[in-house]
């Protein structure tokens, strides 16, 4: 009896375990068609979208007896069904013609503003990026630099604040000037460091935060 007891406990731990990353890559895969939709992509990313669509399917077809597995399990499936009907919609305005990014990047803005919890003041808690932006001086207005134009260090800084709060996290001490300058002032060493004519950056989601990778080109 307590074998099977043990058994259903182990049970237990992993589907939440694998809940957990499914979630976070949830969160990912809608920030990556964010930038597909912000113009920061070339392509939309549909290997993600199916990767994730099969593992949810075969966890939803798996023996689950737990109320509360079953219940977070058909959470994530709601959530990823409303997600591919807003992303069809917006590929077929594209494909139509009818698609402003403009619009869209105002509709995330405006969503991001009513999903974002009362701020919590907490240094422990600001991210990596912001503590080291806040000691770097800004740089000037960039002319393309590694690929960095100031359009395109908008585009990144508008996916990296959408993602942190998606992810919940504090973005009371993010500014476009501090990000900006913190990655103006890598493109040198990257440059050098991996031989490359431009550097682009892009948002990723990694042990539930997101942060800013470096893509030498």
């Amino acid at each position: 009896m307590a074998d099977v007891l043990n058994a259903k406990i182990v049970a237990a731990e992993t589907i939440a375990k694998e809940c957990d990353e499914l979630a976070a890559d949830l969160t990912a895969l809608k920030v990556a068609y964010e930038q597909f939709f912000l113009g920061m992509e070339r392509r939309p990313p549909h290997q993600e979208h199916q990767a994730i669509k099969k593992r949810l399917t075969k966890l939803k077809s798996s023996y689950v007896r737990q109320t509360a597995a079953k219940f977070r399990l058909g959470t994530l499936a709601t959530t990823l069904s409303s997600y591919e009907r807003m992303w069809e919609r917006t590929i077929q305005e594209m494909e139509n013609g009818t698609y402003r990014r403009d619009l869209f990047k105002a509709r995330l803005h405006t969503k991001a503003r009513a999903a974002e919890p009362k701020p919590q003041p907490n240094e422990a808690q600001a991210n990596e990026l912001a503590k080291a932006a806040a000691k770097a001086p800004v740089a000037p207005a960039s002319t393309g630099e590694g690929g960095l134009s100031d359009a395109k260090l908008r585009s990144i800084y508008d996916a990296y604040l959408m993602a942190k709060r998606r992810c919940n996290e504090d973005v009371s001490r993010l500014s476009y000037e501090s990000v900006a300058g913190a990655l103006k002032k890598q493109v040198p060493e990257l440059l050098k460091q991996h031989n490359a004519k431009a550097v682009d950056f892009k948002v990723v989601i990694k042990d539930g935060k997101a942060i800013l990778r470096a893509v030498p080109k």
